[in-house]
């Protein structure tokens, strides 16, 4: 008996030291490393020196003897964070603009291992011992400070991180000693995937946000780098960058200022907030309380595809019916339409147009567009066409207001499956039409095919030659919109890479190209697995349209086939890319600051 209660007590004891070293899920740690910029210029203000929130904590890579830290313990992430001798990182201002935004149980960790100089071979696991042995004198001294391998540093001290929280973003800024390099994000992307396989992680679920260089904006030396580092993107699906745009820099040209890690530092959690911050919205009954401007916006019915368009003081937004039930795929069978004033108070102004409108039609309402030109108004839409050309095509209708009556502005389809042959016969779906300045106007659509194409004067004719766009992750939902001299191509992506739909964009110098992919603007839904986007500006903000499946209509859960349209506040950088869009449940019903 006496043997069986210590063996209970041992097993105990052993479950209790097992709890105390698991993994909590509430600490969210990111991996930081790169070259002078992360490891901290040195100065630090007063005003950045602390104390900190307690629950954003460093991970110390290197023993700090005057401020007391040893190697391998959490300490609040006061700077310097990476070595004693070092100063202020965007690393600092990640942490803290995170644990702001973020819910206060949860905590941020950080672990940073970065050398001043170095080159992108110092975190390359087979080029590493090279780099080494050829490292200048400068260096070495760095590089002792984690025992002459910052690489194996880092992984031990991931490893070791991996113990007390969940690894969820790895920040890299480094590329001014290999500015001008074509071949940097290759190396960039094998330095991810080497971290990844070493410590067991799923690239889904650890992006890699990189920052820019000090900008040109700042006569940084290095800015040439930037168009090099906005590739990432393309070539890493779970990367993102940082624009540096506006952030202020130190007279050497290479380093920021400390105003400039804090913008930047921000601009870092900006980035990695909704993909791996807060939690996706809960489901919201029809019977619940509305607060006007909330998400979902439209509570007495299941709507998808939405398209803004505004009219001198009013916003008008069109938007397909899901009807589906059960485990119907899409049951599509109307455009509704809802209008606005003031993005709080809506209006619903019912059905104003059908498949059946079109007599070549024989149903489904997919996703459309409606743009006014010369005081009509023209409704562009996905519909199924009837024999002989059965297939998906695009149909356009008129008006004379933004409620119609809308009618068939052409008796047959402007494009239909046979404009396009391929081995799709879905292909002639989503539909946008932008109007340029000068008057022109454009079409774009397709799925898996990104077609492209002008229209003439009557809008009701393709004017030239149909031709391709090819955008990285491409799936479908096109949406075209202009801001200032810069032009936008916003996109559902990913689908074909077998994954849920997330927003993605484009942005080009001309409507006709060529377009530089900037990465995603929106992670996928909780619970839709398509999303589409409506980008406009109404009343000197702007607003990003897209779907979800939130709403819960009469004790029906929203699905595939079910979806609710929201909204939410749309940002811009300086350069002019978008700022990542989180997905709330309060949409426009709160300021962007809040």
């Amino acid at each position: 008996m006496k043997k069986i209660l210590r063996h209970l007590a041992l097993i105990g004891l052993l479950l209790i030291s097992t709890r105390a070293l698991a993994q909590d899920p509430n600490f969210y740690v990111f991996l930081c490393l790169g070259q002078s910029n992360m490891e901290g210029f040195p100065g630090i203000p007063e005003e950045d020196k602390g104390p900190v929130d307690p629950r954003f904590q460093v991970l110390a890579a290197v023993d700090f003897p005057e401020l007391k830290r040893t190697k391998g313990n959490w300490y609040p992430a006061n700077p310097p964070l990476s070595r004693p001798v070092a100063g202020l990182s965007p690393a600092d201002f990640f942490g803290r603009a995170l644990v702001a935004k973020l819910p206060t149980h949860i905590k941020v960790g950080v672990v940073n291992v970065a050398v001043g100089g170095c080159k992108i071979a110092l975190f390359e696991k087979d080029a590493v011992p090279e780099y080494l042995a050829n490292a200048p004198e400068w260096m070495k001294p760095m590089l002792a400070a984690y025992d002459g391998n910052p690489y194996q540093r880092l992984l031990e001290m991931a490893k070791l991180a991996q113990k007390s929280g969940v690894i969820k973003g790895i920040l890299l800024h480094q590329g001014e000693s290999n500015s001008g390099e074509a071949d940097w994000p290759a190396k960039v992307r094998g330095v991810y995937e080497n971290l990844l396989q070493e410590l067991n992680l799923k690239a889904d679920e650890v992006p890699l946000i990189a920052g820019e260089m000090v900008p040109a904006d700042q006569n940084g030396k290095c800015a040439g780098m930037n168009p090099i580092i906005g590739t990432l993107p393309a070539l890493i699906p779970t990367a993102h960058v940082v624009p540096s745009a506006g952030c202020a820099g130190m007279p050497d040209q290479l380093h920021f200022s400390p105003a400039g890690y804090r913008e930047l530092g921000r601009r870092y959690a900006e980035t990695i907030l909704p993909f791996r911050g807060l939690p996706s919205p809960e489901p919201v009954a029809n019977t619940a309380p509305v607060v006007p401007g909330s998400n979902p916006l439209f509570r007495d019915a299941f709507t998808a595809d939405p398209a803004p368009l505004v009219v001198g003081d009013t916003l008008y937004l069109y938007v397909g019916h899901d009807e589906a039930r059960g485990e119907q795929m899409f049951n599509i069978t109307e455009w509704l339409c809802y209008s606005t004033k003031d993005m709080l108070h809506w209006t619903a102004h019912g059905s104003l147009l059908k498949p059946t409108d079109f007599k070549w039609a024989t149903g489904e309402a997919w996703a459309s567009q409606v743009v006014e030109k010369n005081g009509k108004f023209y409704f562009y839409t996905t519909v199924q066409h009837g024999e002989p050309y059965v297939g998906k095509s695009i149909g356009v209708a008129v008006g004379d207001s933004p409620l119609g009556p809308f009618k068939d502005a052409r008796g047959t389809a402007l494009v239909r499956d046979d404009t396009t042959p391929s081995d799709k016969p879905w292909n002639d779906i989503d539909p946008t039409v932008f109007i340029d300045d000068d008057g022109s106007a454009y079409l774009a659509w397709g799925n898996p095919y990104l077609y492209f194409a002008k229209l003439k004067p009557n809008m009701t004719e393709i004017d030239g030659e149909i031709r391709r766009i090819e955008l990285p992750y491409y799936t479908e939902g096109p949406w075209l919109h202009k801001r200032g001299e810069l032009y936008y191509l916003t996109y559902a992506a990913f689908a074909h890479q077998g994954k849920w739909e997330k927003i993605c964009y484009a942005t080009a110098p001309k409507i006709t190209g060529p377009w530089t992919y900037r990465g995603i603007l929106v992670d996928q839904t909780k619970r839709s697995y398509t999303i589409h986007p409506g980008i406009v500006e109404f009343k000197g903000r702007s607003y990003l349209f897209y779907h979800t499946a939130d709403l819960v209509l009469n004790g029906e859960e929203g699905g595939l086939g079910r979806r609710s349209v929201t909204v939410e506040h749309l940002e811009y950088y300086p350069d002019g890319t978008m700022k990542p869009v989180l997905q709330t449940a309060g949409g426009v019903s709160v300021s962007p600051s809040e």
